[in-house]
């Protein structure tokens, strides 16, 4: 559940702390201080279970394993202190499990958020009215609709960022495709006017050269003096003909810098990306270009959709004349993920180049390693 501003997250953190507050000013004050002690730790508990799961800067993403650990220990502080506070002026617990309902949508589908808290509303009316030895239909049909109420809302709000997130990512799609397209319509140009500075206007001053030579052979004195310089001349333009074309040549290259600076511009600006790509590395073939920026793409989308990350590192080196790009976050993946088919169509894209994805868990996060054969200029 990552917002730019967690302003539900602060809304509930408040609402918690409201909670915590009115309960303790209603215990008696002939209350033991083993009692108070242990409503306050179960009070401390719930709030930093919940602030682990909603606040980014302490963010353990609600779906991992980590997050349904704390989803279940929120819900246990809530029960416990229903156990501790069985008199009918603290019904208003209830509360706490309204907001523990409210951030199940981001732990599980919203059918079975909706089915678990039901459960937890039926459980819960039951144990308070077992302790209160009198039935509480109409108290818990409120609080049950309020539960429901929340795990819609919510459910709404994931769908909402979803549906924002899978735009961001076509819309960068977008752009990539986009970029490539400019950069080839470039190439080709570029490609084709060097090509007939080589072919044709290098082919008559080569001709024109040797027919200098040969003149130089068979004439005397200030003709013979004259035409060497016309074929030095001669010479020195066709230097400078192929030294334009490779130039040419050159630019027509794509910048696998400015291209991935460009494809992560249009990411969400809370997103940190951290970029080490030598300015020296240039694809000249478009195909292999296309595919490299696909697979970072992907893998950057992989780590904002289901990792929950903050950051994003992107390097690439040549080395040996193999380009290495390498691709982590800080993010979070659960110890018994497995690849899905985003991972498997960036390996087909890098097999389709000749190369190898690698991927491995590090420090909980994805780690992406990406070999390929470096294709750079032409040399005309």
């Amino acid at each position: 559940m990552t917002n730019k501003l967690p302003l539900s997250s602060l809304a509930g953190v408040l609402t918690w702390a409201l909670v915590f507050i009115i309960t303790l000013s209603l215990l008696p004050p002939t209350t033991e201080m083993q009692h108070w002690l242990g409503v306050i730790s179960l009070f401390l508990l719930y709030g930093a279970a919940f602030t682990a799961l909603t606040f980014d800067y302490f963010r353990c993403p609600p779906h991992s394993t980590a997050g349904k650990s704390l989803l279940a220990l929120q819900l246990a502080t809530a029960l416990g202190l229903l156990v501790l506070l069985p008199q009918p002026q603290f019904e208003f617990l209830a509360i706490l499990t309204i907001i523990w309902a409210a951030v199940l949508p981001f732990a599980l589908s919203q059918r079975n958020a909706i089915a678990l808290t039901l459960v937890v509303v039926i459980l819960w009316f039951s144990v308070a009215s077992y302790q209160q030895h009198h039935a509480l239909w109409i108290t818990a049909l409120l609080y049950g609709a309020f539960h429901l109420f929340a795990v819609l809302v919510q459910s709404t709000a994931k769908s909402e960022q979803t549906a924002k997130e899978e735009l961001a990512a076509k819309h960068q799609q977008l752009q990539a495709t986009q970029q490539l397209l400019q950069a080839a319509s470039r190439q080709s140009e570029r490609t084709r006017i060097a090509r007939n500075l080589h072919d044709l206007v290098g082919h008559h001053l080569t001709a024109l050269t040797i027919q200098l030579q040969v003149a130089g052979h068979i004439t005397d004195g200030e003709a013979k003096a004259q035409i060497g310089k016309c074929h030095q001349l001669a010479k020195l333009l066709l230097s400078d003909v192929r030294e334009a074309v490779s130039t040419m040549r050159q630019y027509a290259d794509l910048s696998l810098l400015e291209s991935v600076q460009q494809m992560v511009n249009v990411l969400p600006q809370h997103v940190e990306m951290k970029l080490a790509i030598a300015p020296d590395i240039v694809m000249h073939d478009l195909s292999q270009a296309q595919h490299v920026l696909c697979i970072i793409q992907e893998a950057t989308s992989n780590s904002l959709k289901h990792s929950g990350a903050t950051a994003v590192h992107i390097s690439a080196c040549v080395t040996q004349q193999q380009l290495c790009i390498t691709i982590h976050d800080n993010g979070f993946i659960d110890i018994g993920w497995r690849a899905g088919n985003g991972i498997k169509g960036m390996q087909e894209r890098a097999a389709e180049c000749g190369g190898q994805l690698c991927y491995q868990r590090v420090d909980d996060a994805m780690h992406l390693r990406l070999n390929l054969p470096y294709k750079g200029s032409e040399h005309v």
